[in-house]
């Protein structure tokens, strides 16, 4: 007799929140945009536009080629499991070339490629996040290439955020990459405190730009909520301002860490 097939990744991605637990944070698999793309990732939440572009911008048989490629090389990267052997056996195919998520599929099920865990947290944090971190320096500035992913577990709440960066290069064919990181909730929280205190790029006098944190939580009410942390500092220490009320709060680095533990271990983070 055997077990189920499936006990071994269940226990593989257990060890990985185990070792997040541990060690604070855990690297992840780089991914490119068609890999997100075919994977139905790259547009389930906020959407990044100039990936998005890239990909959306090509030519539905380009798009179809593409998927066919990320499709294998994620099998020959051992973030999809091979096919099964068959009497018909095909090349796995991207089902529909805009992505799995088009079809209502989980990701990955619509091309009939079970998902291992390393990419199975990706696509959690990507496709079903509790929450979504923005930063920005400066309340009327781009988004920076830094984003946080909310992972959570029914009955257990926040369990570990994905941590996602644009790196700026393109993969090959494959268009712009991105990097991955498995951080605990406690490390997530230290890592926007880190970027909080570190001066804008370029920035040498005068007074600082404020630091912007946009929290969105899809699961709360009809729509996307978003919490906004407006940080300014000075000689003084911190001056935080949030949208819920707009009044400026004096705090220090310890107070703001609360305050966004508190928000990101919420109730929308309860799955």
């Amino acid at each position: 007799m055997t077990g189920d097939p499936r006990q071994a990744d269940v226990e593989a991605s257990q060890a990985l929140l185990d070792q997040v637990d541990r060690d604070d944070a855990v690297q992840l698999p780089a991914l490119s945009t068609a890999e997100l793309c075919v994977l139905g990732a790259m547009q389930a939440t906020l959407v990044d536009e100039d990936a998005w572009s890239w990909w959306s911008g090509k030519a539905e048989a380009e798009r179809f080629e593409l998927s066919a490629m990320a499709l294998k090389f994620l099998v020959h990267r051992g973030l999809l499991a091979e096919p099964e052997p068959g009497p018909a056996e095909q090349d796995p195919g991207p089902g529909d070339e805009s992505g799995a998520s088009e079809t209502g599929d989980a990701p990955g099920e619509s091309v009939g490629l079970p998902v291992r865990p390393l990419l199975a947290m990706i696509l959690a944090g990507r496709t079903q996040p509790s929450f979504i971190v923005v930063r920005r320096e400066g309340a009327k500035a781009e988004p920076d290439r830094m984003r946080l992913y909310g992972i959570a577990e029914e009955g257990r709440g926040l369990r570990a955020v994905l941590a996602e960066e644009a790196t700026g290069n393109h993969v090959s064919r494959f268009g712009p990459a991105y990097k991955y990181v498995l951080a605990s909730p406690a490390e997530a929280v230290r890592s926007l405190l880190r970027w909080v205190d570190r001066p804008p790029a370029g920035h040498r006098f005068g007074r600082r730009p404020s630091k912007v944190i946009d929290v969105y939580q899809p699961n709360k009410g009809m729509g996307p909520d978003l919490d906004r942390f407006e940080v300014r500092r000075s000689s003084a220490g911190l001056s935080v301002e949030r949208n819920q009320d707009g009044t400026p709060i004096d705090c220090d680095e310890e107070t703001l860490g609360r305050h966004l533990s508190e928000l990101l271990s919420g109730p929308g983070s309860a799955a």
